[in-house]
């Protein structure tokens, strides 16, 4: 399932419970990922120099949100973090301290 699909099932109630709470950007974001890669953004027209073939491609909305077109960027952001790690196990410890508060004067 995608998630144009959710906005298109759930955006009517969404206006109508939010829609005083809702920005222009959430708006936008809406707009771009139903748009995206589907004919209403329209197309481009690729064509390989080597062998004269052409495909036409849907465009893509590249809102920071939608997850069609950043999914590629997050994951070659994943991959250069994971390269930065050793390769050893990782765990978290979380250290806290009970001051004693300063009393009143």
């Amino acid at each position: 399932m995608e998630l144009a699909s959710l906005i298109q099932q759930y955006l009517p109630a969404l206006k109508a419970r939010h829609s005083g709470r809702l920005l222009p950007a959430h708006l936008n974001a809406i707009t771009a990922m139903l748009c995206c890669r589907t004919a209403d953004a329209g197309q481009i027209r690729l064509h390989c120099t080597e062998c004269a073939s052409q495909t036409l491609q849907p465009r893509s909305c590249g809102h920071r949100s939608c997850p069609k077109c950043q999914n590629h960027e997050a994951s070659l952001w994943l991959d250069r973090q994971r390269a930065k790690l050793l390769p050893v196990e990782y765990f978290m410890t979380t250290f806290t301290s009970c001051l004693p508060r300063p009393s009143a004067p």
